[in-house]
């Protein structure tokens, strides 16, 4: 783990990945209008893995396969996993809920940190962590155009989703620091490549692609969900936690509903002094968790 304070470029990774990930809302909504959660979601591995293949051939030989373990664990925690934890709870949970769930990253990913994985523990990286986890819930319980409700279990596995999230950062932190970012993501997906096509012929969601209307229109819209939030953004985020530490680079959590109250206002929704104080408060975390 680095002990370093964050450089210039960890700031700016931090804030691209957090635009990246941000503008997948607007991807995600426009596509399940489209298909069904648990079909856009194996699509968007599946293209996903697509778009790997190349980079996998490239890195192949730099992949230190004695380390399947850990490659393992981050291909299906830091994907595969997540990725159908969220498709089914989000068939009954809202966003706002999932949202604010998917904030508890950062904090699983310190409590998880200490108790496995070395992690040094301080009353700055706590105070951050509560800080960022109750400015993201400011920006979304107290939006005006936000409901938070949905079913207890159905959030539970959104929980589960960020344990999973907490789990892929320490583990690559811990063991995979030496690798190349690209190589890792690549690795991880080649290993469950196999699982993701049967999981799209078993959805439905190659016969849905091409019956429906806008199902060209969908793959279009999932394929920026690949491309970019997927690849891109997994490559950004395991060079920056190679880069810095498994808080700081999960600190993006926090940032996400900043993002997209930016986007929603150049879409010409409303900010009030309410999403300025959470934005504050998550601003704050994050400096405090990088301490």
């Amino acid at each position: 783990m680095s002990n370093r304070p964050p450089a210039t470029l960890d700031w700016v990774l931090l804030f691209l990945l957090t635009l990246i990930w941000g503008a997948s809302f607007i991807f995600i909504k426009r596509s399940v209008a489209i298909y069904s959660p648990m079909q856009m979601a194996m699509w968007r591995m599946v293209l996903a893995l697509a778009v790997y293949l190349p980079i996998a051939v490239v890195f192949w030989s730099k992949v230190d396969w004695k380390r399947w373990k850990a490659l393992a664990i981050v291909a299906f925690c830091g994907s595969a996993i997540p990725n159908f934890f969220f498709a089914v709870a989000q068939q009954h949970v809202s966003s706002s809920l999932a949202g604010v769930l998917n904030s508890l990253t950062p904090l699983f990913t310190l409590v998880l940190g200490v108790l496995f994985f070395q992690m040094v523990f301080n009353k700055y990286k706590v105070l951050g962590v509560v800080l960022g986890l109750a400015g993201a819930a400011v920006l979304i319980l107290f939006n005006s155009s936000s409901a938070v409700e949905g079913n207890g279990f159905y959030a539970t596995l959104c929980a589960g989703a960020t344990v999973c999230y907490a789990i892929n950062a320490n583990v690559v932190n811990r063991h995979l620091r030496d690798l190349h970012p690209a190589a890792i993501a690549s690795a991880a997906f080649v290993i469950t490549g196999g699982l993701f096509l049967l999981g799209l012929w078993w959805s439905g969601g190659w016969a849905a692609a091409w019956q429906h209307p806008q199902g060209m229109q969908g793959l279009g819209y999932i394929f920026y969900l690949s491309a970019m939030g997927t690849v891109g953004g997994s490559i950004l985020y395991f060079w920056l936690l190679q880069r810095t530490s498994a808080i700081f680079a999960t600190s993006v959590t926090y940032l996400l509903p900043v993002a997209a109250l930016a986007l929603g206002a150049l879409d010409g929704e409303e900010i009030g002094l309410t999403d300025l104080a959470g934005t504050g408060v998550i601003l704050a975390g994050v400096y405090l968790a990088r301490k």
